[in-house]
């Protein structure tokens, strides 16, 4: 089930300085702690003048839709999917 979020959350990535990638690898929502074991798509949009980092990623029980506004560094959880149609 696909459920919009839409709430700020913390994040902790790594960056490759040779590819110049940023990948998150933990975030924590509601005081819970997820750890990222893949990225499975990235892309980026604009609303306005403002860069969004689009990334989806999965803890391997729960798909993660996470974003990156590049002007405040701010992240937000867009949406979370368990897998299941409902």
């Amino acid at each position: 089930m696909n459920e919009l979020i839409n709430e700020k959350i913390s994040v902790i990535t790594s960056y490759n300085r040779d590819s110049g990638q940023v990948f998150p690898r933990k975030i924590r929502w509601q005081g819970r702690d997820y750890l990222i074991k893949k990225l499975t798509y990235y892309h980026r949009a604009r609303m306005g003048r403002i860069l969004l980092h689009i990334f989806h990623v999965t803890d391997g029980q729960l798909d993660f839709r996470l974003q990156l506004n590049s002007e405040s560094l701010a992240w937000t959880l867009e949406e979370v999917c368990d897998g299941n149609p409902n």
